[in-house]
C-alpha cells in the first residue's frame, strides 16, 4: 500500500516533472479555504490545494457537502488534505508525526456551487504585510545579494531599485524573513553552524521557499522564477531521496508564518 508520504511527494514531483514549481507561482488567485469554516488551509494542505487552478477557492469534504444538502458531481476527483500531530515516542523521547488524510472537493465539483464571482477581502499590499509581521530582525540595504545572518541576526538585501519588480524584492525579503525565524532565540530550527551544512541548509531553504510562498499569497504577488531547469532538477532529486521532506518542511514553514503573524506556532496541521 502506498504511504501517505509517498502519495504527497508524488503529487509534488509530478508538477516538478511538468516544469512547474508548486511553491513558485503568481499568487493572483484566491488562497484555498474550507467552505464551512472559511479558514485558509496552511502548510502542506495550502500547497496541495494550490497545485491546480480551481474555479473556486473553497473546498469541502463529502460529509460536509452532504450535511449542507448537496452532493458531489459524478466523476469528480478529490484532492488529499492531511492532518497530523507530533507525538513524543516513549522509547526515544523524540517527536514523530501521527498522520491521517481525507479527501476534499473544490466547490465547483459540487451541487452547492453558484456561478458567480466569489468575493474576496481586499488584499493587503506587500509593504503592509511586511510592516504587520512580528519578530522581524533589522533589514540592511547595503549589499548586492540577499541573505540572513544567523550569527548576527539581521537580513541583508539589495535596495528595491536593484530588483526588476517590487514583487521580486518582497519575494526575496519574505524568504529571508522566514529564515530568520529559525534563530535559536526564536523557533530554534537551526544553530548558526548548521546554516552552512549542506543537508541542513537544503532543508532550511525548502522551509523558506514554502513559508515565503504563503506570505506572497497573502498579498497576491508573483514569486515565479526564470531559467528554473536546474532548480527543478535539484529539488526533484532531494524529494525522491526523502519522501517525508516536503511534509516536514511544510510544517516548519507553517509554524514560521504563524510566528510572524503572532499566531500560535502549533504542532498540528489542520485539515
Amino acid at each position: 500500500m502506498i504511504s501517505i508520504y509517498k502519495k504527497v511527494t508524488d503529487l509534488i514531483l509530478s508538477k516538478l516533472h511538468a516544469g512547474e514549481i508548486p511553491w513558485r507561482k503568481s499568487w493572483i488567485s484566491l488562497a484555498p479555504k474550507n467552505f464551512l469554516s472559511k479558514n485558509t488551509y496552511q502548510g502542506i494542505n495550502f500547497l496541495l490545494l494550490s497545485l491546480s487552478d480551481n474555479p473556486s477557492q473553497y473546498f469541502i469534504t463529502f460529509k460536509q457537502c452532504k450535511d449542507k444538502g448537496g452532493h458531489i458531481l459524478k466523476g469528480s476527483t478529490g484532492s488529499p488534505v492531511l492532518f497530523w500531530k507530533m507525538i513524543e515516542s516513549k522509547q526515544t523521547g523524540e517527536d514523530f508525526p501521527l498522520v491521517r488524510y481525507s479527501t476534499v472537493f473544490n466547490l465547483v465539483q459540487t451541487s452547492l456551487f453558484e456561478e458567480q464571482p466569489e468575493e474576496a477581502g481586499e488584499l493587503q499590499t506587500a509593504q503592509e504585510l511586511f510592516k504587520s509581521l512580528s519578530h522581524v530582525p533589522e533589514v540592511k540595504h547595503n549589499v548586492s545579494r540577499a541573505f540572513y545572518s544567523p550569527a548576527l541576526d539581521y537580513i541583508s538585501l539589495p535596495v528595491l531599485s536593484q530588483f526588476d519588480t517590487e514583487a521580486e524584492y518582497y519575494s526575496a525579503l519574505f524568504h529571508e524573513i522566514i529564515h530568520s525565524t529559525g534563530h535559536s532565540a526564536k523557533l530554534a530550527r537551526f544553530k548558526p553552524v548548521e546554516f552552512n551544512d549542506d543537508d541542513s541548509y537544503s532543508f532550511e531553504e525548502l522551509v523558506a521557499e514554502l513559508g515565503s510562498a504563503f506570505l506572497c499569497s497573502m498579498c497576491g504577488i508573483d514569486n515565479t522564477i526564470e531559467n528554473s531547469a536546474a532548480y527543478i532538477q535539484g529539488w526533484s532529486r532531494k524529494l525522491k531521496s526523502d519522501d517525508k521532506l516536503i511534509l516536514r518542511a511544510s510544517t516548519k514553514a507553517k509554524n514560521a508564518v504563524n510566528y510572524l503573524l503572532n499566531n500560535s506556532a502549533t504542532k498540528a496541521e489542520a485539515a
